[in-house]
């Protein structure tokens, strides 16, 4: 049994033919015209009037028309301002006292002899690597002093 898919499901739809305009659009351009009716009755025609009109026809055009990733920038608005208006906590700068450098003392140096210390052995896992760690110690101690014979290192 075929079903039909839905397809193009984030194509929104027009509800004006020219422009055409989807209905975010219309009601974002509806929004802005009442903005505009409103500063025209309490400024008239003036200075303040035009000072108003334009942020708001540049805000109105921008939130209508430009798009974000392929969607429209409505759709991210809150996004980006909930971004730009929230504090951002900056690591990398050091608020409060300055830090003083303690250098530590080196514990005495413990003579290599070389073997590995015996570790606790609990699992037969750690008892393997114990006891690989142990021969490849024994044949590095072997390599330089020199005592290996030739048929010994055929053998590896």
């Amino acid at each position: 049994m075929q079903y039909s898919l839905p397809q193009f499901v984030d194509v929104e739809d027009k509800i004006i033919d020219f422009p055409p305009l989807t209905i975010k659009q219309f009601l974002t351009f509806v929004v802005m015209g009442i903005l505009m009716l409103l500063y025209w009755y309490i400024f008239s025609i003036g200075a303040v009037f035009f000072a108003l009109t334009f942020p708001t026809l540049l805000i109105g055009g921008t939130l209508g028309f430009a798009k974000f990733n392929g969607r429209p920038i409505i759709l991210s608005a809150p996004n980006l301002l909930r971004y730009y208006l929230t504090p951002k906590k900056r690591v990398f700068m050091r608020l409060g006292e300055s830090t003083a450098v303690v250098k530590k003392q080196e514990a005495p140096a413990v003579k290599d002899t070389g073997v590995p210390p015996q570790p606790e052995i609990g699992s037969r896992l750690k008892r393997l690597a114990y006891l690989l760690d142990e021969k490849s110690a024994e044949e590095e101690r072997l390599l330089r002093t020199g005592a290996v014979s030739q048929e010994w290192l055929n053998k590896i």
